[in-house]
Protein backbone atom coordinates (compact mmCIF):
# COMPACT_ATOMS: atom_id res chain seq x y z
CA UNK A 1 0.00 0.00 0.00
CA UNK A 2 1.38 3.23 -0.94
CA UNK A 3 1.76 5.84 2.03
CA UNK A 4 1.29 9.67 1.67
CA UNK A 5 3.11 10.62 5.22
CA UNK A 6 6.82 10.40 4.70
CA UNK A 7 9.77 8.41 6.85
CA UNK A 8 7.30 5.49 7.97
CA UNK A 9 8.83 2.72 10.07
CA UNK A 10 10.47 0.68 7.14
CA UNK A 11 11.45 3.19 5.35
CA UNK A 12 13.15 5.02 8.74
CA UNK A 13 15.03 1.46 9.36
CA UNK A 14 16.62 1.21 6.07
CA UNK A 15 16.98 5.03 5.56
CA UNK A 16 20.79 5.01 6.70
CA UNK A 17 21.53 1.38 4.44
CA UNK A 18 20.11 3.96 1.91
CA UNK A 19 22.26 6.72 2.30
CA UNK A 20 25.78 5.02 3.64
CA UNK A 21 27.80 6.52 0.73
CA UNK A 22 26.68 9.86 1.29
CA UNK A 23 29.04 11.59 3.28
CA UNK A 24 27.74 13.64 5.91
CA UNK A 25 31.12 14.79 7.39
CA UNK A 26 32.30 16.12 4.67
CA UNK A 27 28.68 18.25 4.35
CA UNK A 28 29.34 19.12 8.10
CA UNK A 29 32.77 20.76 6.90
CA UNK A 30 30.92 22.73 4.03
CA UNK A 31 28.22 24.14 6.70
CA UNK A 32 31.58 24.94 9.23
CA UNK A 33 33.09 26.80 6.30
CA UNK A 34 29.62 28.98 5.55
CA UNK A 35 30.28 29.64 9.29
CA UNK A 36 33.59 30.66 9.27
CA UNK A 37 32.80 32.60 5.85
CA UNK A 38 29.59 34.70 6.90
CA UNK A 39 29.09 34.00 10.98
CA UNK A 40 29.09 37.47 12.50
CA UNK A 41 29.91 36.08 15.92
CA UNK A 42 30.90 32.27 17.14
CA UNK A 43 28.36 29.81 16.48
CA UNK A 44 27.72 28.15 19.48
CA UNK A 45 24.33 26.64 19.37
CA UNK A 46 22.50 25.35 15.97
CA UNK A 47 19.20 23.91 15.82
CA UNK A 48 18.49 21.37 12.96
CA UNK A 49 15.28 21.01 11.73
CA UNK A 50 14.25 18.20 9.57
CA UNK A 51 16.69 16.06 11.26
CA UNK A 52 15.90 12.75 10.18
CA UNK A 53 17.97 10.40 11.63
CA UNK A 54 19.95 12.80 12.81
CA UNK A 55 23.15 12.16 10.39
CA UNK A 56 24.35 15.91 10.42
CA UNK A 57 23.02 17.21 14.02
CA UNK A 58 25.67 13.90 15.82
CA UNK A 59 28.77 14.86 14.41
CA UNK A 60 27.60 18.34 14.80
CA UNK A 61 27.02 17.77 18.21
CA UNK A 62 30.34 15.75 18.35
CA UNK A 63 32.31 18.78 16.83
CA UNK A 64 31.46 20.64 20.15
CA UNK A 65 28.12 22.62 19.16
CA UNK A 66 25.13 22.33 20.85
CA UNK A 67 22.48 21.11 19.14
CA UNK A 68 18.81 20.44 19.27
CA UNK A 69 17.50 18.51 16.42
CA UNK A 70 13.46 18.77 15.00
CA UNK A 71 11.51 16.06 12.94
CA UNK A 72 7.94 15.36 12.88
CA UNK A 73 8.77 11.60 11.92
CA UNK A 74 9.13 9.36 15.14
CA UNK A 75 10.28 6.44 13.48
CA UNK A 76 14.06 8.23 12.19
CA UNK A 77 13.68 10.51 15.44
CA UNK A 78 14.13 6.89 17.15
CA UNK A 79 16.84 5.94 14.97
CA UNK A 80 18.58 9.24 15.87
CA UNK A 81 18.69 8.13 19.72
CA UNK A 82 20.26 5.08 18.76
CA UNK A 83 23.13 6.58 17.20
CA UNK A 84 23.54 9.47 19.80
CA UNK A 85 23.45 7.41 22.98
CA UNK A 86 26.98 8.14 23.66
CA UNK A 87 26.67 11.74 23.68
CA UNK A 88 27.09 14.17 26.72
CA UNK A 89 23.71 14.82 28.60
CA UNK A 90 23.00 18.52 26.96
CA UNK A 91 25.14 18.31 23.68
CA UNK A 92 22.00 16.84 21.91
CA UNK A 93 18.76 16.86 21.81
CA UNK A 94 16.05 15.38 19.60
CA UNK A 95 12.30 16.95 19.59
CA UNK A 96 9.27 15.27 18.08
CA UNK A 97 7.67 18.77 16.39
CA UNK A 98 6.16 19.78 13.16
CA UNK A 99 8.84 22.69 12.23
CA UNK A 100 6.47 25.23 10.78
CA UNK A 101 4.68 25.31 14.32
CA UNK A 102 7.47 25.25 16.28
CA UNK A 103 7.75 27.47 19.21
CA UNK A 104 10.70 26.54 21.33
CA UNK A 105 11.99 29.07 23.90
CA UNK A 106 15.48 29.79 23.09
CA UNK A 107 17.11 31.72 19.89
CA UNK A 108 20.01 29.95 18.01
CA UNK A 109 23.11 31.16 16.51
CA UNK A 110 22.47 29.21 13.42
CA UNK A 111 19.52 27.01 12.02
CA UNK A 112 20.03 24.08 9.64
CA UNK A 113 17.48 22.44 7.42
CA UNK A 114 19.74 20.02 5.38
CA UNK A 115 19.06 17.86 2.51
CA UNK A 116 16.27 19.24 0.74
CA UNK A 117 13.71 19.53 3.87
CA UNK A 118 12.47 22.70 2.90
CA UNK A 119 11.15 20.95 -0.55
CA UNK A 120 9.26 19.05 1.63
CA UNK A 121 6.75 22.39 2.70
CA UNK A 122 5.07 22.53 -1.12
CA UNK A 123 2.80 25.41 -0.91
CA UNK A 124 3.35 29.09 -0.71
CA UNK A 125 1.74 29.41 2.42
CA UNK A 126 3.65 26.15 4.34
CA UNK A 127 7.38 27.59 3.00
CA UNK A 128 6.31 30.91 4.50
CA UNK A 129 5.44 29.40 7.76
CA UNK A 130 8.87 27.39 7.95
CA UNK A 131 11.11 30.26 6.66
CA UNK A 132 9.41 32.27 9.77
CA UNK A 133 9.81 29.50 12.11
CA UNK A 134 13.06 29.79 11.15
CA UNK A 135 13.46 33.43 11.61
CA UNK A 136 12.21 33.45 15.00
CA UNK A 137 14.67 30.92 16.56
CA UNK A 138 17.31 32.64 14.92
CA UNK A 139 19.54 35.38 17.16
CA UNK A 140 19.43 38.89 15.32
CA UNK A 141 22.58 38.36 12.61
CA UNK A 142 22.11 34.33 13.07
CA UNK A 143 22.96 32.23 9.72
CA UNK A 144 20.48 29.79 8.11
CA UNK A 145 21.79 27.17 5.97
CA UNK A 146 19.94 24.82 3.33
CA UNK A 147 20.10 22.71 0.77
CA UNK A 148 17.04 22.75 -1.99
CA UNK A 149 16.35 21.16 -5.67
CA UNK A 150 16.67 23.75 -8.33
CA UNK A 151 14.33 24.51 -10.43
CA UNK A 152 16.34 25.01 -13.55
CA UNK A 153 18.27 21.77 -13.08
CA UNK A 154 15.37 19.63 -12.13
CA UNK A 155 13.19 20.73 -15.63
CA UNK A 156 16.34 20.42 -17.48
CA UNK A 157 17.49 16.85 -16.31
CA UNK A 158 14.01 15.80 -15.20
CA UNK A 159 13.65 12.82 -12.82
CA UNK A 160 14.53 9.52 -13.84
CA UNK A 161 13.50 5.99 -12.62
CA UNK A 162 16.27 4.56 -10.80
CA UNK A 163 16.85 1.46 -8.43
CA UNK A 164 19.59 1.28 -5.65
CA UNK A 165 20.76 -1.96 -3.94
CA UNK A 166 22.17 -1.89 -0.64
CA UNK A 167 23.52 -5.70 0.56
CA UNK A 168 23.57 -6.16 4.41
CA UNK A 169 25.52 -9.18 5.48
CA UNK A 170 23.09 -12.30 4.30
CA UNK A 171 19.99 -9.67 3.36
CA UNK A 172 19.50 -7.14 0.52
CA UNK A 173 17.43 -3.95 0.73
CA UNK A 174 16.37 -2.79 -2.78
CA UNK A 175 14.90 0.88 -3.35
CA UNK A 176 12.72 1.59 -6.86
CA UNK A 177 12.42 5.34 -7.41
CA UNK A 178 10.23 6.82 -10.14
CA UNK A 179 9.17 10.70 -10.04
CA UNK A 180 6.79 13.45 -12.18
CA UNK A 181 6.50 16.90 -12.24
CA UNK A 182 3.92 19.42 -11.23
CA UNK A 183 5.54 22.27 -13.42
CA UNK A 184 3.03 25.05 -12.49
CA UNK A 185 2.61 23.85 -9.05
CA UNK A 186 6.76 23.08 -8.54
CA UNK A 187 6.50 19.98 -8.08
CA UNK A 188 8.15 16.49 -8.05
CA UNK A 189 6.54 13.06 -6.86
CA UNK A 190 8.64 11.09 -6.25
CA UNK A 191 7.40 7.31 -5.32
CA UNK A 192 9.62 4.62 -3.28
CA UNK A 193 9.20 0.93 -3.49
CA UNK A 194 11.37 -0.68 -0.62
CA UNK A 195 11.99 -4.38 -0.58
CA UNK A 196 14.26 -6.47 2.00
CA UNK A 197 15.16 -9.54 1.01
CA UNK A 198 17.12 -12.55 2.42
CA UNK A 199 17.91 -15.65 -0.08
CA UNK A 200 15.70 -13.81 -2.58
CA UNK A 201 12.69 -14.10 -0.31
CA UNK A 202 10.90 -10.80 0.32
CA UNK A 203 10.82 -10.21 4.30
CA UNK A 204 8.89 -7.08 3.92
CA UNK A 205 8.25 -4.21 1.35
CA UNK A 206 6.93 -1.03 1.76
CA UNK A 207 5.81 2.25 -0.76
CA UNK A 208 5.89 5.50 -0.22
CA UNK A 209 5.54 8.77 -1.68
CA UNK A 210 7.13 11.90 -0.94
CA UNK A 211 6.01 14.89 -2.75
CA UNK A 212 8.52 17.87 -3.31
CA UNK A 213 8.91 21.34 -4.20
CA UNK A 214 11.88 22.52 -6.34
CA UNK A 215 12.54 26.50 -5.86
CA UNK A 216 13.70 29.17 -8.25
CA UNK A 217 16.57 31.52 -7.35
CA UNK A 218 14.47 34.80 -7.55
CA UNK A 219 11.52 33.30 -5.81
CA UNK A 220 13.43 31.57 -2.47
CA UNK A 221 15.19 35.11 -1.90
CA UNK A 222 11.79 36.73 -2.18
CA UNK A 223 10.84 33.65 0.31
CA UNK A 224 13.35 34.53 2.50
CA UNK A 225 13.07 37.97 3.04
CA UNK A 226 9.47 37.66 3.47
CA UNK A 227 10.82 35.97 6.38
CA UNK A 228 12.81 38.61 7.72
CA UNK A 229 16.02 36.96 6.41
CA UNK A 230 18.70 38.00 3.91
CA UNK A 231 20.15 35.52 1.70
CA UNK A 232 23.73 35.57 1.27
CA UNK A 233 24.55 32.81 -1.04
CA UNK A 234 23.76 30.37 -2.93
CA UNK A 235 25.86 28.18 -5.20
CA UNK A 236 26.10 24.31 -6.30
CA UNK A 237 26.05 21.67 -3.20
CA UNK A 238 29.21 20.15 -3.64
CA UNK A 239 31.44 23.88 -4.24
CA UNK A 240 30.73 26.83 -2.42
CA UNK A 241 32.70 28.61 -5.19
CA UNK A 242 30.49 27.48 -8.25
CA UNK A 243 27.10 28.82 -9.25
CA UNK A 244 23.56 27.26 -9.81
CA UNK A 245 23.26 26.07 -13.45
CA UNK A 246 21.27 23.60 -15.06
CA UNK A 247 23.55 20.89 -13.90
CA UNK A 248 23.60 21.48 -9.98
CA UNK A 249 19.88 19.24 -9.16
CA UNK A 250 21.24 20.22 -5.35
CA UNK A 251 22.13 23.95 -3.74
CA UNK A 252 23.47 25.63 -1.08
CA UNK A 253 21.62 28.56 0.12
CA UNK A 254 22.58 30.91 3.24
CA UNK A 255 20.52 33.96 4.48
CA UNK A 256 21.30 36.02 7.59
CA UNK A 257 18.60 37.21 10.15
CA UNK A 258 17.71 40.44 9.43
Amino acid sequence: MMVNIPFQKDYAEAYDFLYQDKNYESECDLIEEIFRKFASAKIRTILDLGCGTGSHAIPLAQRGYRVTGVDLAEDMLQQARLKAHSLPTGQLAFLLEDLRRLSLPDQYDAVLMMFAVLGYSTTNEDILAALNSVSRHLKPGGLFICDVWYGPAVLRQRPEAKEKTIRTGQSEIIRNASGTLDIFRHLCEVRYRLRHLQDGQVLQEAEERHIMRYFFPQELAFFIRQAAMEQIHISSFEDLARSPAEDTWNVLVAARRL
